[in-house]
């Protein structure tokens, strides 16, 4: 099976050790390799040999089960099985709740929390499916929990900073030997929230019911210095904890304006050396992958002001600036929607997207989404076992994992 490398010897030795609590498998006195690591020159490496691998995003295959009444939900283990049929090697999760009342089962039941999670990573042991959990996927929710302001994820010794901490540090230790973690994530699109002008303008919703304060300000704005500050914090304290797997920020593409939004507070294009300055910024040491998510309409605002790019030339530059910098590229999520195209009109740009990547080798790619039900119709974008006439993204995968992507 095309990725699935990892069922050695040594990871299924791992796999038969337990633990009652705490560190959950048994330590290990010379640790295997295990998951994604970046090798000299920025080469991917999957237990340690090079790799390249498309995998899917199961957004919310664990966090349904913090649901109110959904906490012996198991659906994902169907999900797990229906992936390994069509070999897919790995999915993008994530790991705690989008909003602050979701959250409660962490911080209030500890116990339950893990108790799901470890049936989960034990359900993707048991498949062979590799896990990228996405850890803090709403990033207003944490200093919503801890009632701080959002930029005070600019700030490591904020309240906000400590809660990252201790849920990634139980988080990572507690998993850090399962053959199953491939690599860990920050969050979800942190970049397409910094630097945007006015007091008053795009601020993070308020949803009180879900548990966010009733009104914002401008100190719940990030700049570029703080997501700098909340990435390198994040991928320190993994460090601690994981020597070797990936780190990756979870960020978008960079806005069109993203350099001079940074600089200027402008929605000026930028120039395609910007770009690159921006991907190397926004993805800081030691952060060790650059971070895109890509999606047919990105190309639409006229990447580059000095020469526009359409979607190939888009990954193209994406792919020479992580050479450059040593840091292989995770397009994190891509794919193309009925709701915006049209059935026909969406599998063409897919395949025009599986096309570009693989003429381009993008090491890991992840496609945007698996058994998600509300974009089944909101975006058209949805592929689970009851809607087939979206199989053929899946089969994509499948033929690009096949031909060596």
């Amino acid at each position: 099976m095309k990725g699935l490398t990892w069922w050695g010897g040594a990871a299924m030795l791992l796999f038969a050790l337990w633990a009652c609590s705490g560190v959950r498998r048994a330590p290990v006195t010379a640790r295997p390799s295990l998951g994604l690591s970046v090798g000299e020159g920025g080469i991917l490496l999957l237990e340690g040999r090079p790799y390249r691998g498309a995998g899917v995003n199961y957004f919310n295959a664990f966090i349904r089960t913090l649901d109110e009444g959904n906490f012996a939900d198991t659906s994902y283990r169907n999900g797990f099985r229906y992936l390994q049929k069509r070999d897919i090697p790995f999915v993008r999760f994530a790991v705690n709740g989008y909003w602050p009342k979701s959250w409660g089962i962490y911080r209030h039941h500890p116990e339950r929390f893990f108790e799901n999670l470890d049936a989960f990573v034990d359900a993707a042991e048991e498949f062979g499916i590799g896990l990228i959990p996405s850890f803090f996927w709403h990033t207003p929710t944490l200093p919503d929990l801890v009632g701080e302001p959002v930029n005070q994820w600019g700030n490591p010794d904020s309240e906000t900073s400590r809660l990252m901490r201790q849920f990634v540090r139980e988080v990572v230790v507690r998993y850090r030997d399962s053959p199953a973690i491939w690599g860990w994530e920050q969050g979800n699109e942190v970049n397409l929230l910094v630097d945007l002008p006015g007091d008053d303008a795009h601020l993070p919703p308020t949803v009180p019911a879900l548990g966010t304060p009733s009104i914002r300000s401008k100190a719940d704005k990030l700049t570029t210095a703080d997501l700098q500050v909340m990435m390198k914090e994040f991928a320190q304290e993994v460090r601690k904890h994981d020597p070797q797997r990936i780190v990756i920020t979870g960020n978008a593409i960079p806005r069109p304006a993203a350099y001079h939004l940074w600089h200027e507070r402008t929605w000026n294009h930028d120039a395609a050396a910007q770009f690159a300055e921006v991907l190397n910024t926004q993805n800081p040491d030691p952060i060790d992958v650059l971070s895109i998510h890509l999606y047919p309409n990105a190309a639409d605002e006229g990447y580059f002001a000095d020469d526009p790019a359409d979607l190939d030339e888009l990954i193209a530059t994406s792919v020479a600036t992580a050479e450059a910098l040593g840091k292989p590229l995770f397009i994190g999520e891509f794919g193309a929607q009925d709701a915006k195209f049209g059935a026909d009109g969406a599998r063409q740009h897919y395949g025009a997207l599986l096309e570009s990547i693989a003429r381009h080798e993008v090491p890991l790619v992840a496609m945007w989404v698996f058994d998600y039900p509300p974009h089944d119709q909101e975006e058209g974008i949805n592929v689970s076992p009851d809607n087939g006439p979206r199989e053929y993204m899946l089969e994509g995968i499948r033929a690009l994992n096949e031909r060596g992507h």
